[in-house]
């Protein structure tokens, strides 16, 4: 009796010595999971790091470039107004056709702290807005009172302008910090006013508004309600009797600038990695 005690008593002891020896190769197994996994964390967190500080230089200058783009008398905005949206350099017709990218490099002092951007890169494209048909419209009407009404709403308010999405300006800013480069952009939509007012046609400067009769060559200016003027000519008058002998076309002078321009972000942004 006492001797088969003994041996099932010896028979448990070994099998406890292996349930310990398999508990122990488990803990060990976890344990260099663990210790990869934290490595591959510490990898991944290391390789994320430049890419994120290239993100907030990127972003943090594309907020300095919309600043300035709305100063109109910054040399961002007097360039991006005066010449990028306006030349026909960057693209051929500019209501037409998306524009070729315009593209200002610059790259830091290589003697500078490492808490700076290697080089940043801004590019600029231009593409017709939603509103680039309002530029130019044919006007007509049945009756003198509806061409009145209609023309006031072309004019807009008080004639200073209707607001016209007139174009889309894309900014790109591209960082490259640590070998990494990261291109952020926004697409932003040029809200223009032109200025209709033409009572003071014959004395001083023209307003940007005008309109052809019939689509021949000659600019008028609407001085009162229907009453027209062109340089040279007899004023016109437009009434219910002779309504039916006209076709106005509205035209804004996009030879000219705008009298007003404002930028307000779209509905465009995105953004990009890639590996140097």
């Amino acid at each position: 009796m006492h001797r088969r005690a003994r041996s099932i008593l010896r028979g448990e002891q070994g099998l406890s010595m292996i349930l310990v020896l398999c508990i122990g190769a488990l803990f060990v197994a976890l344990s260099a999971a663990l210790v990869y996994a934290a490595s591959v964390l510490t990898a991944n967190a290391n390789r994320q790091l430049p890419e994120q500080e290239a993100y907030q230089l990127a972003t943090s200058f594309s907020d300095v470039l919309e600043g300035e783009l709305n100063k109109k008398d910054s040399s961002f905005a007097k360039f991006v107004n005066g010449q990028f949206m306006f030349s026909q350099s960057y693209g051929k017709d500019i209501y037409d056709l998306e524009s070729q990218p315009k593209e200002f490099a610059w790259k830091t002092d290589p003697n500078q702290p490492d808490g700076g951007a290697e080089a940043i890169t801004v590019t600029l494209r231009r593409r017709p807005g939603d509103g680039a048909d309002k530029l130019n419209q044919t006007a007509n009407s049945t009756n003198a009172t509806d061409l009145r009404n209609l023309l006031d709403t072309l004019e807009g308010e008080n004639r200073k302008g209707m607001e016209i999405v007139d174009l889309q300006l894309d900014i790109t800013v591209t960082v490259t910090k640590n070998g990494e480069s990261f291109a952020f952009t926004r697409t932003y939509d040029r809200t223009v006013k032109y200025d209709s007012d033409g009572s003071q046609a014959k004395s001083k400067k023209l307003p940007k508004v005008y309109y052809t009769i019939n689509d021949g060559p000659t600019k008028y200016y609407r001085i009162k309600a229907l009453t027209f003027y062109a340089p040279g000519s007899p004023d016109m008058t437009i009434t219910d009797e002779n309504i039916g002998s006209y076709r106005l076309t509205f035209h804004c002078d996009t030879s000219q600038q705008p009298d007003s321009i404002t930028y307000t972000r779209g509905a465009k942004q995105s953004t990009g990695t890639t590996q140097e």
